[in-house]
């Protein structure tokens, strides 16, 4: 069948314009073969020249198209189902990031910038004309349940939250706290393995002295931050120095702690457990001004090495200072130090003044939020990846920020990292719905861009099913390793890891590549 192709450039707004030579591109694009419809629009995102593209889409009846605009993850989820209805596979759909990759890396340089644009038109035309459509297919969940590890404040908002959107709710909570809740509460439970995939999920629970299953369409990770694992060697020195979590159950009880009153950002000013961005900002300064408007006369300093309170906390940041709260900065030059011989004083060097400052301390207490231990187990029970400070990933920023990359699985609060009581149960509330909305739909899609094995090549080495994340791969009846669909997420870890070449990546083909690279490279190789 012969390709018929729509090119899309997309203005970006005025910044594509500013730099290339549109007429040029869209010449390069009218003169090449098969392309039956080429469209200028100002935003490839808005619903008016979406409209217009897919109008012209239908008139012109093309078969695939070529879109020359910002990142993929940016526009792509409207653009495609645009084109859905407009009759467009959306695998044969080819995007080309013209303003990170062109535009903002070559300010300065028109000629240059112009250039490269051609060339990725002309390489995303040689590459769409080599795309197959790709369906998905669809497979019943089993259950309308949605799992929520941890009862902390993010916890709970996202229990009601997929409650709200007709969730079965069970909330997994590791103590034995009195909570409420909608659905089922299992307290003194926790996770200890799962298998299956989003829709579908089969939890391994331990709940007291029980090891039992648990079937959930959706998973909410809640687990929070690890206060109790405060290590370093101020809490080494200072024994009886208190979380920030204690000073703050200790003032809605009605008490003040003995004074002055020194908050440190961490118990490990050398960063060597701990990292700076494991502070606990916003809660720090809700904390010292309560503290100070029930206990003017205490004396209250907070010792840190970087206060990023930005938004509001600003505001109260100033209102603690205006209280009387002593603010002291230090670098690595001069991190708190306790002499054992005077374990009642901090010394510190105040950065902004260059002087040590020995501050006496009736109460000592630590504001770092370091990383739950929990998360690791969780994360190596779902599949999921983890940062390099503990928490678990997330997926996209900008359109999924409480999402992992594991489909039917979301993460909120200071399972991520350390957030403030506010922002934990805007997420927590997100992340329930998102998944309450996950369950709701009764059915998951899976299939599309994913890969597949070619039995003849495959030795049955094992390396593909060693080396998925998400343990798509396994050896089947015939002794050669197959993909199991609903699991794979089209990562390409097996294709490229396999030493057989018997895997191939839909969507993303050796052909495919190839024939994209030798038009970016000017030739073949």
């Amino acid at each position: 069948m012969k390709a018929s192709i729509q090119v899309v450039l997309c203005k970006c707004c005025t910044e594509m314009p500013a730099l290339l030579d549109m007429a040029k591109l869209e010449k390069l694009a009218s003169d090449a073969p098969m392309v039956m419809s080429v469209v200028t629009v100002d935003a490839a995102c808005d619903g008016k020249d979406l409209a217009r593209i897919t109008s012209e889409a239908k008139d012109k009846e093309v078969d695939r198209a070529v879109v020359l605009a910002c990142h993929k993850k940016d526009i792509s989820p409207a653009l495609l189902k645009a084109y859905k209805r407009a009759g467009v596979n959306e695998f044969m759909v080819e995007l080309a990031n013209i303003r990170e990759e062109v535009v903002l890396p070559h300010l300065n340089e028109p000629e240059r910038a112009q250039k490269k644009a051609e060339a990725k038109l002309r390489a995303a035309l040689n590459r769409v004309t080599m795309l197959e459509p790709l369906e998905k297919s669809m497979e019943p969940m089993g259950t309308k349940n949605v799992v929520v590890i941890g009862a902390g404040v993010s916890g709970q908002a996202a229990a009601h939250a997929a409650a709200k959107s007709g969730a079965h709710t069970i909330l997994l909570e590791k103590s034995g706290k009195s909570l409420k809740a909608p659905g089922v509460i299992l307290t003194h439970s926790q996770v200890i393995g799962g298998k299956g995939y989003g829709g579908n999920f089969t939890l391994k629970i331990k709940a007291g002295e029980k090891i039992e299953d648990l079937d959930c369409a959706a998973i909410v990770i809640a687990t929070g931050g690890g206060w109790t694992q405060l290590k370093g060697p101020l809490a080494k020195a200072v024994k009886d120095a208190i979380p920030l979590y204690k000073l703050n159950e200790l003032l809605q009880a009605g008490s003040v702690p003995k004074g002055p009153i020194v908050v440190v950002d961490t118990p490990d000013p050398a960063g060597k457990t701990l990292k700076v961005q494991d502070f606990a900002w916003d809660e720090t300064l809700e904390i010292v001004i309560e503290l100070k408007k029930r206990s003017p006369e205490t004396q209250v300093f907070v010792v840190f090495q970087e206060m990023r309170a930005f938004g509001l906390s600003e505001l109260a940041y100033k209102e603690a200072a205006e209280l009387g709260v002593t603010f002291v900065r230090y670098d690595k030059s001069g991190t708190p130090k306790v002499d054992p011989k005077m374990p009642s004083k901090l010394a510190v060097k105040d950065s902004s003044q260059g002087e040590v400052l020995n501050l006496s301390f009736g109460t000592l207490v630590f504001a770092s939020i370091p990383a739950n231990p929990d998360n690791m187990a969780i994360a190596e029970a779902l599949k999921i990846p983890m940062s390099v400070d503990g928490g678990v990933r997330r997926g996209s920023v900008q359109r999924w920020p409480v999402s992992t990359p594991r489909p039917g699985v979301f993460v909120c609060g200071s399972a991520l990292f350390p957030k403030s009581r506010e922002v934990a149960k805007v997420e927590g509330e997100a992340a329930g719905t998102m998944a309450g909305e996950f369950a709701a739909k009764g059915a998951i899609e899976f299939g599309g861009s994913i890969a597949e094995v070619t039995s003849e090549k495959c030795s049955a080495c094992l390396t593909c099913v060693r080396t998925c994340p998400y343990e798509a791969p396994f050896i089947g009846t015939a002794s050669k390793a197959e993909i199991r669909k609903q699991l794979c997420q089209g990562c390409g870890m097996c294709v490229g890891i396999c030493p057989s070449k018997a895997i191939e990546l839909h969507h993303y083909t050796d052909d495919q590549i190839m024939e994209e690279a030798r038009t970016l490279l000017g030739g073949d190789f």
